[in-house]
């Protein structure tokens, strides 16, 4: 009877096991529509299937391969054999043109018909879904189109000049227009070449730069624009540069001009300033365009102008970049833009001032610049132009030092104006980082700054020294300077006792040392036994008193 008790009770268990996980399974299926129990069986099959026996087996990513059959067979082959098959016409055009079967005229239009039938041809190659095929013949069409307008114009003289000019025009646009429909960046590509080599496939006794410089401007113009609306980044490029070469090549045929010249680089400089207050998708590439062009500016126009135009330009550009950056400090969508115009900005003054002023007062220039760019830099959080102020201000730093070092001659002077400065924008460094930080590294440019300025500034007393000092003897010259070494020191280590910095007091103390090497390597052999023996007892005396300071301190 036990026995049948525990088997009842235990069955009992069971039971109530089932009805629990069974109410339990019910409350994980959705409550808003109840599952039958066919349904339940088939969602319990779906779940194990889905994390059953490799849940965590991962799918292996494939990398598609290379269809080289696609990229030779399609993409290459066609530009390849039309550039041979150009090669075998001309070939099979110069042994007619030899036998004398083909007159010039007749040249003339077979050749335009080639051009037509290339044209048909990429149009019916577009419609087959052909479409790589259908670019390269229609590329093809334009340079045959201008391979027989130059023949016709400058070899067989046919047409005249205004003929050829508007045959080859046409030609231009007629491959922007193929570029647009078919949406294709090479075709837009070789038509900006091609209307870039016009005016050098034209045959005129007197060209006129006026005419060349107005063309390749509004040439660049419509296909920056047309590029910037087709987001065809390499068209842009490739306009910018190309209006370069061939103003360069401008200048250098017609000699003399290049003042002309130099006004379709500023053209051209303006447009891209104009550009980027609109809101496009390439504006990174604009940017990046924007300061080379400025520079090349500044070479065009130094080159080509006398001083007083290259400094209005340079002005007008100054006063421009800094009212625009002022503008776009107010406009939050446009502050990724500052740094560039006040980099440009930046430059653009120091061009002006350093062409205009004295070259003895160009380092003070460059240092009260490169402080204020670098505090700008700051201001406006951008990286750029904390650069470009350090590289301005080290320029500054190199050719003051080495104008003033050793050629101090009198305390009114412009290399004491040199020294006010330097020492004076080195402090404003010093404030500049201690204000805004610059990260971990603040703690290390900040010591490397006050060493430097110390450093400069024991120059610079050295100097000053020398000067008061030049009409008196050896002896007290050299007292002098070690004197003064020796009151620097001693400031310096009041400083770091009173301020509890201990990094100053070692620099003192250090300077006290250098002072004492100074006066056994330097003074000892030029000076007499009376100066040697006040040159050691004030610095005994000094070195005493001092570490007397120290234990009153501890």
């Amino acid at each position: 009877m036990e026995l049948d008790d525990r088997v009842s009770r235990l069955e009992a268990r069971i039971t109530e096991l089932e009805k629990e996980i069974t109410e339990l399974k019910q409350s994980r299926l959705p409550v808003n529509r109840p599952l039958s129990p066919a349904a339940r069986n088939d969602h319990l099959k779906k779940t194990r299937h889905e994390y059953g026996a490799h849940p965590a087996q991962k799918q292996e990513i494939r990398k598609e391969k290379t269809d080289w059959e696609h990229l030779i067979a399609r993409v290459w082959l066609p530009r390849i054999f039309l550039f041979v098959l150009l090669i075998g016409m001309i070939w099979g055009f110069k042994a007619a043109v030899d036998g004398g079967f083909i007159t010039e005229a007749m040249r003339v239009v077979i050749g335009y018909l080639a051009c037509g039938a290339f044209i048909f041809a990429g149009f019916r190659q577009q419609k087959a879904k052909r479409p790589l095929l259908s670019q390269v013949l229609l590329g093809g069409s334009i340079g045959i189109g201008m391979l027989t307008t130059f023949a016709a114009h400058g070899l067989y003289e046919l047409i005249n000049v205004p003929a050829a000019f508007l045959i080859n025009f046409l030609l231009v646009i007629l491959g922007v227009v193929f570029s647009y429909h078919l949406k294709s960046q090479p075709l837009a590509m070789l038509a900006s070449a091609a209307g870039v080599l016009i005016p050098f496939l034209l045959n005129s006794d007197h060209p006129s730069v006026v005419f060349l410089v107005t063309y390749e401007s509004m040439l660049f113009i419509s296909f920056m624009i047309f590029a910037v609306k087709r987001k065809f980044v390499a068209l842009f490029y490739q306009s910018f540069v190309l209006l370069q070469m061939a103003l360069a090549i401008y200048a250098l045929i017609a000699s003399g001009n290049e003042d002309i010249v130099a006004i379709g680089v500023f053209v051209q400089q303006l447009v891209l300033l104009l550009s980027i207050f609109f809101k496009t998708t390439i504006m990174k590439h604009q940017l990046k365009l924007l300061v080379p062009s400025f520079a090349l500016t500044v070479v065009w126009f130094k080159l080509s102008y006398s001083d007083l135009p290259f400094n209005i330009v340079m002005l007008a550009l100054f006063a421009g970049y800094a009212l625009i950056t002022a503008w776009f400090l107010k406009k939050p969508e446009h502050k990724d833009k500052v740094p560039y115009t006040l980099t440009i900005a930046s430059y653009a003054l120091l061009f002006c001032l350093a062409n205009s002023l004295h070259s003895e007062t160009v380092s003070v220039v460059l240092l009260i610049e490169g402080a204020a760019a670098l505090w700008l830099g700051f201001v406006v959080k951008s990286l750029l132009q904390k650069i470009n102020g350090l590289l301005i201000y080290l320029l500054g730093c190199v050719i003051g030092l080495e104008k003033v070092i050793g050629n101090l001659d009198s305390i009114a002077s412009v290399e004491m104006l040199i020294w006010i400065v330097l020492l004076g924008t080195l402090g404003c460094l010093i404030r500049i980082v201690t204000r805004f930080e610059i990260g971990k590294n603040t703690r290390d440019i900040l010591i490397i700054l006050w060493y430097g300025i110390g450093l400069a500034f024991l120059v610079f007393l050295t100097e000053v020294t020398n000067v008061i000092t030049k009409d008196f003897s050896t002896n007290a010259q050299h007292l002098s300077v070690s004197a003064a070494w020796v009151a620097y020191s001693v400031v310096v280590i009041g400083y770091g006792l009173k301020k509890q910095i201990k990094k100053a007091r070692l620099t003192g103390i250090a300077l006290l040392f250098l002072t004492l090497m100074k006066v056994i390597l330097m003074d000892l052999p030029s000076v007499s036994l009376l100066a040697k023996a006040i040159l050691f007892m004030g610095l005994g005396f000094i070195g005493i008193l001092l570490s007397r300071f120290f234990y009153k301190k501890d």
